[in-house]
C-alpha cells in the first residue's frame, strides 16, 4: 500500500513516516513539503492513502485534495491539520475525506486514524468531533465569508478605515457589517463581540486593544 504525505513541517513528516514504518501493510511512502510538488507526483505514482495538511505553500490542501480525488476516486484521504476555526470545519466536512485529525490532539489519534483507514473505516479525532458539535449547536455561526473576514480583522485590532483598505470595501460597508455582527453575536460592543468570537473558536488570535465601536 503506497502512501503520500504532505506537510510543510519536516518534523511532522518524519513523525508520520515513523508511524507508517510500523505499519506492515505500508509499502512506498512519498513525502512532500508543498502542495504543488505533491500534485506533480500524482501522475507518476498511484497512492492508496494520502495524509494531507491544509495550510500548504504553493497549493493549499483543499485544492490538492480535489486534485487527488480526480486522479484517483478510490484513494483514502486523512486530513492532518492545525485548522480549528469553525468556518474551516464546514469546508473540511464538504471534502468528505476518510480521516480527520487536528494536530493539537494527541499523536495517538493520527495512529488511530491510519489504523482505522487500513481497516476500511472512517475516523474523526475527538477534537474534530467536538468542533463539529460546537458548529451544529451555535446558530449564530451562520456568518458569511465577508462577515468572517471583517470579524477576523476586528479581532486583529484593525480600525474601520484599515479594514476598508485591506478588503477594498467602503467604510460604510465595514460599519454596516460591524453592526450586523453585534446583532448576530448578541454583543453589546466590539470588546464583547471579540471575546465571544474567540471563546467559541471563530477566531484564534485577537488583540486585547479592540478598536472602539
Amino acid at each position: 500500500m503506497n502512501v503520500l504525505v504532505v506537510d510543510d513541517h519536516q518534523q511532522i513528516l518524519e513523525t508520520i513516516q515513523n508511524i507508517l514504518n510500523a505499519c506492515p501493510d505500508v509499502g512506498i511512502t512519498d513525502t512532500f513539503c508543498d502542495g504543488l510538488s505533491a500534485y506533480a507526483n500524482l501522475s507518476r505514482q498511484l497512492y492508496e492513502i494520502c495524509i494531507v495538511d491544509l495550510r500548504l505553500p504553493r497549493m493549499d490542501g483543499f485544492a490538492l485534495i480535489k486534485e487527488i480525488r480526480e486522479a484517483n476516486p478510490d484513494v483514502k484521504i486523512i486530513i492532518n491539520t492545525m485548522c480549528e476555526e469553525l468556518w474551516d470545519v464546514k469546508r473540511i466536512l464538504e471534502l468528505d475525506v476518510e480521516g480527520i485529525v487536528i494536530k493539537t490532539s494527541s499523536l495517538s489519534h493520527l495512529k488511530e486514524a491510519i489504523d482505522a483507514i487500513l481497516a476500511g473505516k472512517k475516523y474523526h479525532c475527538p477534537k474534530f468531533r467536538q468542533l463539529v458539535k460546537q458548529q451544529d449547536s451555535d446558530a449564530y455561526l451562520n456568518l458569511s465569508q465577508r462577515e468572517i473576514e471583517i470579524l477576523t480583522a476586528i479581532g486583529e485590532g484593525l480600525t474601520t478605515e484599515e479594514i476598508s483598505k485591506l478588503l477594498s470595501l467602503s467604510e460604510n460597508t465595514v460599519e454596516s457589517v460591524r453592526k450586523r455582527l453585534l446583532l448576530k453575536m448578541d454583543a453589546r460592543n466590539m470588546a464583547q463581540l471579540i471575546t465571544k468570537a474567540h471563546k467559541i473558536g471563530l477566531i484564534t488570535n485577537y488583540c486585547t486593544d479592540t478598536p472602539p465601536d
